[in-house]
């Protein structure tokens, strides 16, 4: 009977053992796509060490500039198949190819470094026109829209920008046109942040025109200043209304354009996302970002994806999509780099190079899950190589992205899917 009793029991324990669920294995981990390495070249001929930035893509060429150490730059075409050198140009003399300072439109690149401009034919590498700003002083970025080339020109001079006329250019003529001036306004004096369009439900197109009024020095201390926005008809060549006082900067206002939608534009300050209606030019509402990144996000460029806005920390390690509607949060990614430069969105994914961790990204744009990250191939004990702080352009026909680290320009096959 006892050992019945013991067999019983250690069945009983034999089918209690089974029904306890086994330990879940750990995911896999999530498979990066091997990213093909079509060509690379330097950006210098001594493999020095040099930043570069990827612009456009143009009839099966790839356009970038180049930053020397020293106040030298340069802009190179290359066939976009094969790397092949087209031709460069390193005559331009200016301090460093940042933010927008050059521009493509149709068979042009246009270039300015402050005090002159340069409209360079696509084909031949060689001036189409060239204007000497001087003693008028122009602004470092460039915007163009359509067929034409959009600047900021200081009359008064630098660094005092008493006054400043905003002008354009049609790409194959080179000729000024000056739409408007702004005075300094009680002691505050005007800078060009962008330009960009709207139209509107009459059908015409009106220029959007942020503008950082900087307090005077002697009067504000430093790094004071606020935020106007105007909009300007190209057709009556008047100004349809202005938004004054809607944002305090410590010091420049963003240097990427806005995003504009369905009358709507939605712009980055100091510490806040606007949503601004561009039929009443009020302000709908505004996101503040108080301590979630760390320093001014007036330097984010930001991107249209669906009903959101996507825009990605300069500072802290963090990208976001922000609602259209409200300003709440749809997602948040706290495992990607930072990043001050321009972003690219194709097909869904968003791509940028980050400074902190010298890598490349790729966000699913709908859900903010990291699709993959790279460190540039480049990369050695003795070559310090890295992506960051460089902007990269897509060519859709090809799928092909180029993209430059501190020594190269790399010519990458996106993966499919």
């Amino acid at each position: 009977m006892k050992l019945i009793a013991r067999f019983s029991f250690f069945l009983l324990f034999l089918s209690a053992c089974q029904k306890e669920p086994m330990p879940t294995p750990p995911p896999p981990p999530p498979v990066t796509p091997s990213l093909k390495v079509v060509w690379q070249y330097p950006l210098s001929p001594d493999t020095t060490d040099v930043f570069g930035a990827a612009w456009h893509t143009w009839q099966g060429n790839v356009i970038y500039t180049t930053n020397f150490t020293v106040p030298e730059a340069q802009i190179h075409c290359r066939d976009a198949a094969t790397g092949e050198l087209r031709w460069k140009r390193d005559d331009l003399y200016t301090a460093g190819w940042t933010d927008r300072q050059i521009v493509s439109i149709a068979d042009k690149t246009i270039a300015s470094t402050g005090r002159r401009k340069f409209c360079i034919d696509n084909n031949t590498g060689q001036n189409a026109w060239k204007t000497d700003l001087h003693p008028f002083y122009g602004n470092v970025r460039l915007y163009s829209i359509g067929e034409f080339v959009y600047d900021a020109q200081y009359p008064n001079g630098a660094p005092y920008r008493e006054s400043i006329s905003i002008v354009r250019a049609h790409h194959s003529t080179g000729q000024w046109d000056t739409l408007f001036t702004l005075p300094h306004d009680n002691k505050y004096y005007p800078g060009l942040s962008s330009v960009s369009l709207w139209l509107n439900p009459q059908g015409d197109s009106v220029l959007m025109v942020p503008m950082t009024m900087l307090g005077n020095l002697a009067i504000y201390g430093a790094n004071q200043g606020r935020a106007d926005l105007h909009a300007f008809n190209l057709r009556t060549r008047q100004m349809e209304w202005s938004l004054k006082d809607f944002d305090t900067f410590r010091s420049e206002c963003p240097i990427y354009p806005p995003v504009i939608s369905d009358n709507r534009l939605y712009i980055n300050c100091s510490k806040a996302l606007y949503c601004i209606d561009l039929l009443s030019g009020t302000v709908v509402w505004s996101r503040d970002f108080p301590s979630a990144w760390g320093s001014d996000i007036r330097y984010n460029s930001l991107k249209e994806y669906g009903n959101t806005i996507l825009l990605v920390s300069d500072h802290t390690n963090l990208a976001m999509a922000i609602s259209k509607t409200d300003g709440s949060t749809v997602w948040e990614n706290k495992e990607v780099g930072s990043s001050a430069d321009e972003l690219t969105l194709f097909e869904g994914i968003l791509y940028y190079t980050s400074r902190a961790t010298g890598r490349l990204y790729a966000i699913d744009a709908a859900t903010g899950k990291t699709i993959w990250n790279m460190g540039s191939p480049n990369r050695t004990s003795k070559i310090p190589a890295s992506f960051g702080s460089q902007m990269l352009c897509i060519d859709p026909a090809s799928r092909r992205m180029f993209v430059t680290d501190k020594y190269f320009i790399l010519c990458v096959e996106l993966p499919e899917g």
